[in-house]
């Protein structure tokens, strides 16, 4: 059995801790102390007096006892409120299509001073090098950043076809790393409740450690048969009862608001003074776009105080002191003596509304974070190998032969990752209900199959195509279109630039976001981005799409681990079944 202390469950180590203690007999000079705040006692539910010292990243003393401490520097934090810096329990980096130092530049502002990634995205295009360069980015990050090892590559490997193996064996060489908390989400759940000898494998294996979960509407014998694994929480929860459920028989439930996936309303609900340590929260995919427009996890923070009512140190708990306890984060969730000072100091705690923050004892506004992001990628050696490998498409391999007849179509949910199974009747002409167009999973890893085709419902296409080498979890081309020709321009488009989004209109590419890095990662800064998507936001609602972030929604059509109906490579996938099925009945 290896030996899983890890970094971030261990006391102090000797000499920090004894200067901890020379400060507090008053021996030691302390490095900072905040003074004229208030701070949020998340366990009572009250707010005291403050200061704050602070001694090499390291809250001291907290309160009264904290005045007669001496420090080197002593900051005037004009009446306001400290808080617990904000933890995002599950999130994939790759999926903001931002690097790690990006999204750290971008998000640390904000209060997210921690999250636990899943870098399954990445490892999925190309395995052992995707989790070897997001650990080595980890090492050089002031925003904490945990790493899950992915457990699913790919999600369901007899119906997908992906980039890279990841075997036992190499996910076990990270069960001592400091960075790694446990085992990401386990999306195989039919593995799990069918005793699969390889999934039992894993979960032994991670057991001593965070084993994350994922089983959307699963319940009854199914659930506790999941639950009686290891598994020990869910992000895939999207009604009340459903995570009443969950919580009833030991799960933590992550409470989910993204870029398409908008479940915090739903959940809400279930924060309660008995529950809210079972409760976190976590963006899972949210693009810079969404983090600039409302933000990240503050967002949700102040949606549940001031939407929902829930009481201002619930809400602030689970964004913080829930998510640290799940996952043995000993020294991060509280401003109390020993832990680490991450702190949001915000104005008032209904409107989260954040006025600096500080991680590891400094300032962020004083880390000149955008000035160290371009160095420290290159430091990091990021993998920018090729990925895109499919010789070009014809239009002719994208024809779908449609004759009289039923078909399944899969058929979108508004704010949800979960689609719904249709069956439409095409009478020669058209389809029984309006909006159904041409899709197509194109696998890019060089075995040169066919391009799987589809119909999905929800996008409203009347010309033109949209396209993504972003397709969950394998990451092969998804396209959607009116026609075939404009399909095959965006696929070939996708293949010339190395990976990223596009739309076509009038045989002509009229806006495109590059991501060189896997197909799935962008180089440049969150603003770029989010000018890149806007620009393809308004090209695909002049050729008729009508979903709010259709490239994020589009991406999930491949994912065959969500219910009811996806697509992959290999065809249309019954998600309640885990087959493949025809496309036509």
């Amino acid at each position: 059995m290896p030996n899983l202390k890890h970094k971030h469950t261990q006391q102090l180590d000797r000499e920090q801790l004894l200067r901890l203690l020379a400060v507090l007999r008053k021996e030691k000079s302390a490095d900072l102390k905040l003074t004229n705040l208030s701070v949020l006692d998340l366990i009572n539910g009250d707010v005291t007096s403050g200061p704050i010292v602070i001694d090499q990243g390291y809250i001291v003393a907290v309160g009264p006892e904290a005045d007669t401490l001496q420090a080197k520097r002593t900051v005037d934090c004009n009446g306001q409120i400290a808080t617990p810096g904000f933890i995002d329990g599950h999130m994939h980096v790759e999926t903001s299509t931002m690097t790690p130092f990006e999204f750290e530049r971008t998000t640390l502002p904000l209060g997210t001073t921690s999250i636990v990634c899943d870098p399954h995205e990445l490892v999925n295009v190309m395995g052992k090098p995707g989790i070897e360069w997001f650990l080595r980015c980890s090492e050089m990050m002031r925003q904490n950043m945990f790493v899950q090892v992915s457990s699913c590559v790919p999600a369901v490997a007899e119906l997908d076809i992906n980039g890279s193996d990841f075997t036992l064996e190499e996910m076990k060489a990270y069960l001592e790393h400091p960075h790694v908390l446990g085992l990401a989400e386990v999306m195989d759940y039919p593995a799990v409740l069918n005793g699969n000898p390889d999934m039992l494998d894993k979960l032994a294996a991670f057991n001593p450690l965070n084993i994350d979960g994922h089983c959307p509407l699963l319940s009854g014998r199914e659930l506790s048969a999941y639950v009686a694994s290891g598994i020990q929480n869910c992000h895939e929860t999207t009604s009340f009862q459903e995570g009443k459920e969950k919580l009833a028989k030991g799960m933590a439930v992550i409470m989910r608001e993204g870029s398409v996936a908008k479940n915090l309303d739903a959940l809400a609900p279930l924060i309660t003074d008995y529950s809210s340590p079972q409760c976190l929260l976590c963006t899972d995919d949210r693009n810079p776009h969404e983090i600039a427009k409302e933000g990240h996890i503050n967002y949700m923070v102040k949606r549940l105080i001031q939407h929902h009512w829930i009481k201002p140190h619930l809400a602030y708990r689970v964004a913080s002191w829930s998510a640290a306890q799940h996952f043995g984060l000993r020294r991060l969730g509280l401003l109390a003596p020993g832990y680490k000072a991450d702190i949001n100091l915000v104005k008032t705690l209904r409107n989260v509304d954040i006025q600096r923050v500080v991680i590891g004892g400094q300032f962020v506004d004083e880390l000149n974070l955008a000035d160290s992001v371009a160095d420290k990628l290159r430091a990091s050696v990021p993998p920018l190998q090729p990925t895109m490998k499919h010789k070009t498409v014809t239009a002719d391999e994208l024809a779908i032969p449609l004759t009289t007849g039923d078909y399944h179509v899969i058929e979108i949910v508004k704010d949800e990752l979960l689609t719904n199974h249709l069956v439409c009747r095409f009478d020669g002409q058209q389809f029984d209900k309006q909006g159904v167009n041409r899709l197509a999973v194109v696998e890019r890893y060089g075995h040169q199959l066919p391009p799987a085709m589809g119909l999905v419902k929800g996008f409203e296409l009347n010309q033109g195509a949209i396209a993504t080498s972003v397709g969950h979890d394998s990451h092969n081309i998804v396209a959607i279109g009116a026609d075939k020709h404009s399909m095959a321009l965006a696929i070939n488009h996708l293949l010339t630039i190395g990976g990223g989004y596009c739309v076509v209109q009038n045989d002509n590419v009229t806006a495109d976001l590059k991501l060189p890095l896997g197909g799935i990662m962008s180089l440049d800064s969150s603003e770029a981005i989010t000018d890149q998507i806007i620009a393809l936001k308004q090209a695909a609602q002049t050729i008729g799409v009508e979903v709010a972030e259709p490239f994020v929604q589009m991406s999930f059509l491949a994912l065959p681990v969500i219910p009811s109906l996806k697509m992959t490579v290999k065809g249309l996938v019954d998600v309640e079944k885990f087959e493949l099925i025809d496309l036509q009945l």
